[in-house]
């Protein structure tokens, strides 16, 4: 009689079970919505950037941001690079080492313009949100992956 019993119950534990497995790998906190790391930037941040890259990139990596035989495109590939990565690493070695022959010499806000540049001119739209400044809220932003085109400049 027992053995009756414990197949006529089994049904019900293993539904039991399943139910607890299935309860437990969906966690609470899946609901709740995530902020979004997306950077964005105003127009006039790009425009900063834009100007600022005039006097002091183009002499290295060219007007259309396309580089030369020595110093790197700023499109394509060395901007797919980037994707991922938090700003605050990419603003940071712009002001370490750039502009090459000046290196150190640019302000946190003149590297933050030369990224809202960087993101416009390989296809990010500007927004009404501007691109903070400080290393601490520039870390938990990543560069978009952006709809790379195909850099056409020569291969270093």
């Amino acid at each position: 009689m027992p053995r009756k019993l414990f197949f006529r119950l089994m049904p019900l534990g293993t539904l039991g079970a399943m139910a607890l497995y299935v309860a437990s790998a969906s966690p609470l906190h899946a609901a709740r919505p995530v902020a979004s790391s997306i950077p964005s930037f105003t127009a006039e941040q790009a425009q900063s950037g834009a100007d600022l890259y005039q006097r002091a990139c183009t002499m290295c990596h060219g007007a259309d941001l396309s580089g030369n035989f020595q110093t790197p495109s700023l499109k394509g590939r060395l901007v797919a690079s980037w994707a991922g990565t938090p700003l605050s690493r990419l603003t940071g070695y712009i002001q370490r080492a750039m502009p090459l022959m000046a290196p150190g010499t640019l302000s946190p806000e003149d590297a933050t313009a030369l990224v809202a540049f960087l993101m416009r001119e390989n296809g990010a739209s500007p927004a009404k949100t501007a691109l903070p400044v400080t290393e601490k809220r520039q870390a938990s932003l990543k560069f978009p992956a952006l709809a790379i085109q195909p850099d056409t400049s020569p291969s270093k």
